[in-house]
């Protein structure tokens, strides 16, 4: 393990461990005033806006856990496992290695730069990053570390308990039959935080009936949240514009955005019943 010093603009301590224990030792030891980071686009960020910089950064760079990919089986299904340090750009780059969804999202998000910093762990660990609602809508599986084990959970379980565990992976099924969407609403296009962002996933069969149905929601200062009321009237269904506008009401009715500083609650409601609507009944004609 490495103590690098402090730097010369801000007052901070940068460790360098080499092992998931190091790193929460350290964060054991440091508490409230330590905080762990990769790509550390979101802290600079915050800096930029005036936030304090924690005390201690707890560089993940030489933790070999949260490194790579690859094929894995979890309960018999194959999933594709990216360790937490994969930044962005990768994900959009190689679009022959992950699912489509994925690498759409990864497209959307911020700008080169930053994607090319930015983690899939980190923008899942801050609990509002716009890839969330892409990995809920392909029911994704997190690896994460409490300082004593290894486990698995499923994301909406990680970002529902605001869970403080160590992401070390994140496991996207390969199931590529479904059809898909991400629809992402900013200010300016992938440059700002994202008013609304949706994603969804579905089978369609040759009756035309909806199954296997995946919705999430999320937006800049909403946590993200899946729309199980209108994956279950969905559930099963041929799509007629009469049940089309019933989703349509179930969304606005179970989405709970709130009101920030560009936006009121009910215009992201409609943007998210919108958007999700209209999609689904793209894909399925």
């Amino acid at each position: 393990m490495i103590r690098q010093g402090t730097t010369s603009l801000i007052d901070t301590e940068v460790w360098m461990p080499t092992s998931l224990d190091e790193a929460w030792d350290l964060k054991e030891k440091f508490g409230e005033t330590a905080s762990f980071i990769a790509g550390g686009t979101l802290m600079q960020t915050h800096w930029a806006k005036g936030f304090d910089c924690p005390s201690y950064l707890i560089s993940l760079d030489r933790v070999n856990e949260v490194k790579g990919w690859g094929k894995e089986l979890l309960n018999g299904q194959s999933y594709t496992r990216l360790g937490a340090g994969i930044t962005l750009d990768f994900c959009r780059q190689n679009k022959e290695l992950f699912h489509p969804l994925l690498v759409e999202a990864a497209r959307n998000i911020a700008a080169p730069a930053v994607r090319n910093k930015a983690t899939i762990g980190g923008n899942v660990a801050n609990g509002f990053g716009d890839m969330i609602p892409a990995l809920l809508a392909m029911d994704s599986v997190l690896s994460v570390y409490d300082g004593n084990l290894v486990q698995n959970q499923p994301l909406y379980d990680y970002i529902k308990n605001n869970s403080q565990s160590l992401i070390i992976s994140v496991y996207v099924p390969d199931d590529q039959t479904k059809h898909f969407f991400y629809k992402k609403l900013c200010h300016r296009e992938a440059f700002t935080p994202s008013v609304v962002t949706v994603a969804g996933t579905f089978r369609l069969n040759e009756k035309r009936e909806i199954s296997a149905v995946r919705l999430a929601v999320s937006g800049s200062t909403t946590q993200p949240q899946r729309l199980y009321e209108s994956e279950q009237l969905l559930e099963g269904s041929s799509l007629t514009n009469e049940q089309l506008q019933k989703v349509f009401q179930t969304i606005e009715e179970e989405f709970t955005p709130s009101t920030d500083v560009y936006s009121t609650a009910t215009y992201k409601k409609s943007v998210a019943a919108n958007w999700v609507v209209s999609e689904i009944a793209r894909l399925a004609t």
